[in-house]
């Protein structure tokens, strides 16, 4: 006995044998010629949702849609560099229009010996230059050299500071496991 019920199974016309077998005749169907009983075309269709022809349609769609990952991966990756190239065009302009400026700045005379008496120390004749050492109290941070700041700021050797600066980053390094 068969699992399937008697309702699944198309009904079989007049001229079938039972035992499944196809036969051409003038009766029957045949290969060219059309189907004689349109219900058991119906129950057969409706039996039969995913056929061979449907596999193959979504074989080829599946098989273009893979092609078409690497491509469209590779285009979305372009176009991040694009913009960060873009981003970094701009950056670079803006650098190239402060320096224009700063290259103007330097054509003005009153502007070069501004530059010169403050990061050269030059005086012009008759001036006489006078060279805090030490710094006062007054809290004048550009009189003080960059050596004497940091011996300042050092109030314990430099081993215990490297020591506690790895310790430091070993504890930010287990929290952000």
């Amino acid at each position: 006995m068969s699992r399937r019920s008697d309702k699944s199974r198309p009904e079989r016309g007049p001229g079938r044998s039972g035992s499944g077998a196809r036969r051409s005749s003038a009766r029957g169907w045949s290969p060219g010629s059309s189907i004689l009983d349109p219900d058991a075309a119906d129950a057969t269709a409706a039996g039969r949702r995913f056929t061979y022809r449907s596999a193959v349609i979504l074989g080829a769609v599946l098989l273009v849609a893979a092609g078409l990952l690497k491509p469209i991966g590779t285009g979305l990756s372009q176009m991040q560099q694009v913009a960060a190239l873009e981003a970094d065009i701009e950056s670079t302009q803006g650098e190239v229009e402060h320096l224009r400026a700063e290259r103007e700045k330097l054509d003005d005379p009153a502007h070069i010996e501004r530059l010169a008496r403050e990061r050269m120390g030059y005086v012009r004749e008759g001036e006489n230059a006078y060279i805090v050492v030490g710094g006062g109290e007054d809290g004048n941070a550009s009189s003080t050299s960059q050596a004497g700041a940091s011996s300042e700021a050092r109030a314990r050797p430099w081993y215990i500071e490297l020591v506690d600066s790895l310790r430091a980053v070993g504890y930010a390094y287990e929290e952000d496991r």
